[in-house]
């Protein structure tokens, strides 16, 4: 395997592939462990009124104002977001408009799904909303230099971006970041596809989508997904080039054997020695499977894999006694192509999932991305995430801002950001650093979450009421899901 493929492996392996088996554990911070299942109606701007209570807790909207209402954002009031002051010195800010640059992957990408495109799409559209509101103090928000980084070139395009001088902030979506501690280091605001724990732990400047996540926390996502089955016998896939792909099949694992007495369940076998991609099929294991009497398939490894797993199954004749966890295959089209051959499998999604058609940031972002003439998929959900948080931030630190006030209001004043309800809140005061399997909470979620959704004839279908199934953080005791909604 030539090295720059071996290089971005285990990045890419750091969260695609090991915090959707690992069910998220560890990965979102709450303020407290209340769990809220009322559905909050959508403010005109789509942005998150949080409970009913009528309480004042001074936070933001996400058009600047704020409504009286409990907000869950963590923000507080902000001016009026049409205020404009002149700012002379702020890279890529002038009177008329605020700049930004996108550093993503196109050319290289050997997974084949759709990355820069599908990411600058969810940017562009979330800029769209935003600009009909009138901008973001008097100034439109517009996409500058989109830089391809190309797999291998990620540093360099960096390195480029910061000589410029001419964006405000950085959004990123790739699958080898090796320019993320440049950026970081300059000052540059880096709003990105939060897969690489180590490229983004502890780096302040940097803003992935979940927040830093912890590698190796046992969590409670493929064991229920077992019992949901009637699953007792599972073996756990990882890729051997890949450190993080590793430790997550073990992890995987080991969680299923934690809660084995408790739920009938048990790993058979963990093969952390795959090679990437399965470049020699997966036959001799499938056989190995078949004598063990596993029903049950834990993965850590890309979507591709998976379709060449199910279609040996077929080819065995056993695709319907072996169910399929799938941490990567959350697109609709790679789903649609494959037609039946992963019904009743499941997925997790890193997000609130699309098919909950009714949660009001769903409608919003369905409504510009189809506006926009985007398509609909995983990487244009991050990308509207991401400009989401960049531009809460901005209104909230005010008409006078430069890059480092506006990582510093974020890092300060977020203590429980929702993206208007579609992940578990965030506090940037503590979740720039990785939890630990044996500190789950300092910088950590008070609360396991996790998403899932089932496919069947090429679609996904809900499993759920409410999109988030969630456990106790502080008690690793097996219980039942609290089915639970952000909004």
């Amino acid at each position: 395997m030539h090295r720059r493929t071996q290089g971005f492996i285990a990045v890419l392996l750091a969260f695609g592939l090991l915090a959707a088996a690992c069910g998220n554990s560890g990965d979102t911070e709450t303020s407290d462990t209340t769990t809220t299942t009322t559905t909050a109606a959508p403010d005109d701007d789509g942005g998150d009124d949080g409970g009913d209570d009528g309480a004042d807790d001074g936070t933001t909207d996400t058009d600047g104002t704020d409504d009286g209402t409990d907000g869950t954002d963590g923000t507080p009031p902000a001016p009026d977001r049409d205020t404009f002051v002149s700012i002379e010195g702020v890279p890529g800010v002038s009177d008329e408009e605020i700049a930004v640059a996108i550093l993503s992957l196109k050319e290289g990408n050997i997974l084949g799904t759709c990355i820069l495109d599908c990411y600058q799409t969810g940017i562009q559209a979330y800029f769209d909303y935003q600009n009909s509101l009138g901008g973001v103090f008097g100034r439109q928000l517009v996409i500058g230099d989109v830089f391809d980084d190309e797999l291998v070139q990620h540093q360099a395009k960096a390195l480029e971006i910061i000589a410029d001088e001419d964006t405000f902030v950085t959004f990123g979506a790739t699958l080898n970041p090796t320019g993320y501690g440049d950026l970081d280091d300059a000052g540059v605001p880096t709003f990105n596809w939060g897969i690489q724990a180590p490229q983004n732990n502890e780096r302040f400047n940097l803003f992935p989508h979940l927040g830093v996540l912890c590698g190796d926390c046992t969590g409670r996502a493929v064991p229920y997904q077992m019992s949901l089955k009637g699953a007792t016998t599972a073996v756990a896939l990882g890729y051997k080039i890949s450190p993080e792909s590793q430790t997550c099949s073990r992890t995987v694992g080991s969680a299923i054997d934690f809660y084995a007495d408790d739920l009938g369940i048990a790993t058979a076998k963990v093969y952390d020695d795959l090679d990437f991609g399965l470049p020699n099929g997966i036959a001799p294991q499938v056989t190995e499977w078949i004598q063990l009497g596993v029903d049950f398939v834990a993965s850590c490894l890309d979507l591709n894999a998976m379709k060449k797993i199910a279609e040996e199954l077929v080819r065995q004749g056993v695709r319907d006694q072996i169910t399929l966890q799938h941490p990567n295959t959350y697109d609709a089209a790679f789903v649609a192509e494959a037609g039946d051959l992963f019904d009743g499998d499941f997925v997790s999604a890193q997000f609130t999932p699309f098919e909950f058609t009714d949660h009001p940031q769903i409608q919003l972002y369905n409504e510009w991305v189809d506006a926009h003439g985007g398509q609909t998929a995983e990487q244009t959900m991050i990308g509207w995430m991401n400009a989401m948080l960049f531009v809460d931030g901005l209104i909230a630190t005010g008409p006078e801002f430069d890059r480092a006030s506006l990582v510093d209001t974020i890092n300060t004043e977020f203590t429980a950001h929702t993206y208007g309800g579609l992940t578990l809140p965030l506090d940037w005061s503590r979740q720039h650093v990785a939890p630990t399997n044996d500190d789950r909470l300092t910088n950590g979620a008070t609360q396991e979450c996790t998403t899932l959704v089932q496919m069947q004839g090429g679609a996904f279908e809900t499993v759920t009421d409410q999109p988030w199934l969630c456990w106790p953080q502080d008690d690793l005791s097996w219980q039942e899901p609290v089915e639970t909604t952000f909004d």
